[in-house]
């Protein structure tokens, strides 16, 4: 069941923001994220690509709420409880790449973005950082 609760709420979350997309960048409505906000072409290409993602990602996730419900794994409620959030940070991820191609293309990435698959972690003894 929370399959299929969470999937309606991708879904609906992805069509609202496909009929009426946000106009500028607001903490409460839309997607808004740092390369999002880089100008407004890149905060367009965001609202559009995170309400596809959004919307095929949660009816994903609902088909497969009801294809466990009609199987009768209902009784697995552990996996699905510990599983379920996947499918909330596959649009988020998925935008972000398809926003850095985007950004990529035109040029348009900021100097200071850093890639998160190549942050290499340095432990360091007590609180400083390493210069």
């Amino acid at each position: 069941m929370i399959y299929i609760a969470c999937g309606a709420i991708l879904l609906a979350l992805g069509l609202i923001w496909l009929i009426k997309p946000a106009k500028k960048a607001n903490p409460l409505y839309g997607y808004s994220s740092y390369l999002a906000q880089v100008n407004q072409g890149s905060f367009a290409f965001a609202q559009k690509k995170a309400s596809l993602y959004f919307a095929l990602f949660g009816l994903l996730q609902l088909l497969l709420g009801v294809g466990i419900h009609l199987l009768k794994w209902d009784r697995y409620f552990l996996i699905w409880l510990l599983t379920f959030y996947f499918f909330i940070l596959f649009p988020i991820v998925a935008t972000e790449k398809s926003l850095k191609q985007f950004l990529i293309k035109r040029h348009e990435l900021p100097a200071d973005y850093v890639d998160p698959d190549k942050v290499k972690h340095e432990k360091t003894k007590g609180f400083r950082d390493r210069k």
